[in-house]
């Protein structure tokens, strides 16, 4: 499957690229432009120079005997072993007069007219004195200001390439900057589950996420409105079965009584075992509706252990010495959490022990710091059945009756407090079992 891609990241490397586009354009145009404002530049400097020299070559040419022209030299030389600029002295019919050190012995290929000529691998300006017939060729090599060009380039590329990161940190901040609402709001809806269904808090918030928090809002108030009349109807419905079920149970009970030995008084047992079972479903539909009522949670923590005790030595009174209590040294059990509900947990976590372990086997019910353990004997559940279990009406595989409540009561208890249920079979330390274990916020 692939992954969602991040908001985040493609803001980034949007961002970060089109800026990074922006900037090499204009570092590139720039470079364009300054190329040819330099190739005017150096143009400019090497007529400059050729109108210049030309008197002197001319006066030095003319001084000179005639044989001795053609074989004259200019001395100068660069300190760096080359000269940037060199030149040529040259007679109407292209003969070489004169040369500076540099220069090449054959003639520049450039014809003899004034002007720019650009032949590689030089730039060549070419004046004339008309009345001493002699032409004054000066060249500059393309490869120097090729080097110039790109000296200048990179004297300006560096800072571009400094300055990349330097904006893509601006442009990380930034975003995340800009994405802070949507993260707070990411954050409150993530509070959101079925034991809390409030609206999202009416605080500022930029435009583009109001009609997202208005959408949210109003899908939590239909969804509120629908949970609420289900667990209202759960309770009502509960609540209201108990007083003809108990009725009925009693008139079930004396007939079985009064049919000693009829044929019919097995009928009459069947139906006093299916009004057990609806008395013991209308208990947990109302112990689930109280669960999911919000009223478990306390304001402050309270020690749990005492409660523990009292609920286990009541479940031993009906199942016997097979259900045990153990506390792990320094054990301790803090919890914002209603001592009647948590009578309700452990009681459902011993009735579930009970009826889905191995008939009569033990009951293990261990404190350890902040964490409550009940095991069992019994068959290994799957890891499928597991990962189930937990929701309403879901049941395991023993043939035991039951409503599938019991550790959906556990769990919506149980997380109202912050803490969480684990379930694990085979149990722990055994080959078999099973194990229900609630881990509570610390304190």
């Amino acid at each position: 499957m692939r992954r969602a891609d991040s908001i985040t990241a493609r803001l980034i490397v949007g961002l970060v690229g089109g800026l990074m586009l922006v900037w090499l354009l204009t570092a590139a145009t720039t470079v364009l432009i300054m190329r040819g404002q330099l190739e005017q530049t150096l143009d400019g400097g090497l007529r400059e120079t050729a109108e210049r020299m030309l008197p002197l070559v001319v006066d030095a040419l003319v001084d000179s005997d005639a044989g001795e022209a053609a074989q004259h030299q200019s001395q100068m030389q660069d300190t760096e072993g080359g000269e940037y600029v060199v030149y040529q002295a040259r007679g109407q019919d292209g003969s070489l007069l004169m040369r500076s050190h540099d220069a090449p012995d054959a003639p520049f290929a450039a014809p003899l007219s004034e002007g720019f000529a650009s032949v590689l691998p030089w730039r060549i300006y070419t004046t004339v004195d008309a009345a001493a017939g002699i032409y004054v060729q000066v060249a500059e090599a393309e490869a120097r200001r090729n080097q110039a060009v790109w000296q200048s380039a990179g004297v300006m590329g560096v800072p571009v390439l400094l300055l990349i990161p330097l904006g893509a940190l601006v442009v990380l901040l930034s975003v995340r900057r800009g994405l802070a609402p949507l993260r707070e709001l990411d954050r409150d809806v993530s509070k959101r589950d079925a034991a809390n269904l409030t609206l999202l808090p009416e605080a500022d918030v930029p435009a583009e996420l109001r009609p997202i928090r208005d959408a949210i809002n109003g899908l939590l108030a239909r969804l509120r409105a629908v949970v609420e009349a289900e667990r209202a109807l759960a309770a009502n419905s509960a609540h209201e079965l108990r007083t003809p079920i108990a009725a009925s149970l009693a008139q079930t009970q004396r007939l079985v009584e009064e049919l000693d030995g009829h044929p019919a008084q097995l009928r009459a047992k069947n139906v006093e075992h299916t009004l057990h079972r609806m008395a013991a479903l209308a208990a947990k539909l109302l112990a689930l509706s109280r669960a999911e009522a919000q009223v478990a949670r306390l304001a402050e923590p309270i020690d749990l252990l005492p409660g523990l005790r009292l609920t286990v030595t009541d479940a031993q009174r009906s199942l016997g010495p097979r259900v045990t209590l153990a506390s792990e040294p320094g054990a301790r059990l803090f919890a914002q959490l209603d001592l009647d509900a948590f009578g309700i947990v452990v009681r459902n976590l011993i009735e579930n022990a009970d009826k889905h372990g191995l008939p009569g086997g033990a009951i293990e019910v261990v404190a350890g710091d902040n964490v409550l353990e009940v095991s069992s004997e019994g068959p290994v559940v799957s890891g499928d059945r597991l990962a189930v279990l937990a929701r309403r009406f879901e049941r395991g595989d023993s043939a035991s009756s039951g409503a599938g409540l019991g550790l959906a009561i556990v769990d919506t208890i149980v997380r109202q407090v912050g803490g969480r249920l684990e379930l694990q079979s085979p149990a722990r330390g055994r080959a078999d079992g099973f194990t229900a274990r609630i881990r509570l916020a610390g304190f």
